[in-house]
């Protein structure tokens, strides 16, 4: 139920083909939607995507990829004569397209880009862009037609009850943590760091190249392979730190040593699209190396934190309140929580999988309310921190019932809701539009006997 929801409301874009045979067959048409064609190209390609992911529809998938096609055409004509509007989001697409492309062709290269697709870079990125607007009118007309949608207790508790039992998915352990974090603070390790990028900014402006330090030093592996280059993004997706150092930077330039969540950085400006807003550049990061007794004053600070809430003299959330150096868990008194699916979707529950190794290490035998000793862990960003956690509930695997998971079930309950209210409207709607389908197709369950040419 889930996949097919997904598939509705999956981009129609294209991909990279590699079926010689379905190349030959780019110009066919082999559906009109009003004024619109379909070619068996897009078809094939949507095809190929979804083959690639894992989420081909079961059955005659060409048809059910034709008609999902379909589907989003009469959205979008329907989306054009309401004049609805689509805002900053058609801004941001030739910059997306900008970023899809550069990562094209770095893992595939140009030639092997225009020889798959058959057509020029220039050309691709026309027809992406083109997709990708599309998807947009498609989006808010979807928006328009489910914005009034409402979910009643009463409906997701009948919802729940035409599932069979034996399809009941079960639901993994979950754990609610709460949590005490205390950085690190020793100059010594931040003064190493600074010194030694200092020397590495000296050596790169004396004459060595910025991308064989980025390689040999910077600690970010995934950039440093390619000599520190971190390719074409939009700026304002960067940690403020890199962003105004980048605003105020010359390509070429090398910066001064810049601080973030992930560690310290010089950066070295590539390139920037002031009309797109994207932006490439190179960066070493190095993180500070804290040294065993920089661990033991760590752990001490925690141990006397520790300490007053096992004499009871103040509770795990004052102290967390109060003392912890995470921000984000110290504003809800300790809490951890969960945003990993869906940041509009916030949980406290985590499973196992979705927990800091280290985490669950500590809260694994523990039992409810009870406090861990001080460990050694690291933030979001990779560096190192120490904390101690409390285990404040926990609800052990089972299948899933409308009691605990109330939340997740309605979740559910809700997509299909939505997924059905588009194909109701979708359904209606095809039959005032001039649709024509080549014989092709004819099998296909979906197609009218009218529609044939």
């Amino acid at each position: 139920m889930i996949k097919k929801i997904l598939i509705f409301c999956s981009i129609i874009s294209l991909a990279l083909g590699n079926n010689l045979k379905a190349q030959q067959a780019m110009d066919k048409v082999v559906t009109v939607v009003g004024n619109e064609p379909i070619l068996q190209s897009d078809v094939e390609l949507f095809y190929k995507e979804l083959q690639i992911t894992g989420q081909l529809p079961e059955g005659n998938s060409r048809c059910k990829l034709l008609k999902m096609i379909i589907d989003q055409k009469i959205l979008v004509a329907q989306a054009k004569l309401d004049s609805l509007e689509v805002g900053a989001d058609l801004e941001k697409i030739p910059a997306m397209v900008e970023r899809q492309l550069t990562a094209q062709v770095a893992q595939y290269g140009k030639e092997t880009l225009e020889m798959s697709y058959r057509k020029s870079i220039d050309k691709i990125k026309e027809e992406m862009i083109e997709f990708q607007t599309e998807r947009a009118y498609a989006q808010v007309m979807q928006a328009k037609i489910v914005g009034k949608m409402h979910v009643t207790p009463n409906e997701v508790e009948k919802f729940f009850k035409t599932i069979s039992k034996d399809s009941l998915p079960t639901i993994p352990d979950q754990y609610m943590i709460y949590q005490i974090v205390k950085k690190p603070d020793s100059d010594a390790a931040i003064i190493a760091v600074k010194e030694q990028l200092l020397d590495l900014r000296k050596r790169i402006l004396k004459g060595d190249k910025f991308q064989t330090l980025a390689i040999l030093y910077s600690e970010d592996p995934e950039s440093a392979r390619r000599g520190g280059e971190v390719g074409l993004s939009p700026i304002e997706g960067y940690v403020s730190p890199v962003r105004n150092a980048l605003n105020n930077m010359r390509p070429g330039q090398v910066s001064q040593i810049i601080e973030s969540e992930y560690g310290y950085h010089i950066l070295q400006l590539i390139e920037k699209q002031t009309e797109t807003g994207l932006v490439n550049y190179r960066h070493i990061l190095i993180k500070p190396k804290y040294s065993a007794e920089d661990r033991t004053l760590g752990f001490a600070r925690l141990d006397s934190i520790t300490r007053l809430v096992k004499a009871d003299s103040i509770s795990f959330e004052y102290a967390a309140a109060f003392f912890s150096d995470d921000e984000k868990s110290r504003m809800g008194k300790g809490l951890l929580v969960n945003n990993m699916f869906n940041p509009e979707d916030i949980t406290p529950f985590f499973y196992k999988d979705q927990l800091n190794p280290n985490d669950f290490k500590a809260i694994e035998h523990l039992g409810v309310n009870e406090m861990s000793e001080p460990f050694e862990s690291s933030d979001l960003g990779g560096n190192v921190i120490y904390k101690v956690v409390m285990l404040k509930s926990f609800v052990p695997a089972h299948k899933a019932n409308i009691k605990d998971d109330y939340t997740q079930i309605k979740r559910v309950y809700e997509a299909k809701k939505r997924q059905d209210l588009l194909q109701q409207w979708v359904d209606k709607k095809i039959k005032t539009e001039y649709i024509r389908v080549a014989k092709d197709y004819e099998t296909c369950d979906f197609v009218n006997a009218t529609w044939l040419y």
